[in-house]
């Protein structure tokens, strides 16, 4: 009897000093921290257009291109992608990877770009 009891003595132990220590956790990223991965000034180049257009996330997670507000709703947030809807139902999808934003999938023109950081003048 003393025997079973040392056991589970050691036993509740050493998963105390687990959970205590954090073992057995994952590291994932605080929700509220995601709209500041997402936020900044970015650039695509458009292919079709010729062009350069430039993409601004804020904090808040207000969406506008070329200066002009894009009326939009959140559908999800995570750590690879940020998902819009707009006014129509189209999805405006930013992928990320470990370190920032880096795909713009548009489903309103069914093109996908690069996203890049803005070159200074």
């Amino acid at each position: 009897m003393k025997r079973h009891n040392i056991l589970l003595f050691g036993a509740g132990l050493v998963a105390g000093l687990t959970s205590t220590l954090g073992f057995g956790r994952s590291k994932t990223t605080h929700p509220t921290s995601l709209p500041i991965f997402y936020a900044g000034t970015w650039e695509y180049y458009d292919p079709e257009r010729d062009r350069i257009h430039k993409l601004e996330i804020t904090p808040e997670l207000k969406l506008s291109i070329d200066n002009h507000d894009i009326p939009t709703t959140v559908e999800l947030i995570d750590s690879q992608q940020l998902i819009y809807i707009d006014k129509f139902g189209y999805h405006i999808t930013i992928q990320a990877n470990e370190q920032r934003p880096v795909k713009l999938i548009d489903d309103a023109d069914d093109q996908t770009y690069t996203i890049t950081v803005p070159q200074p003048d």
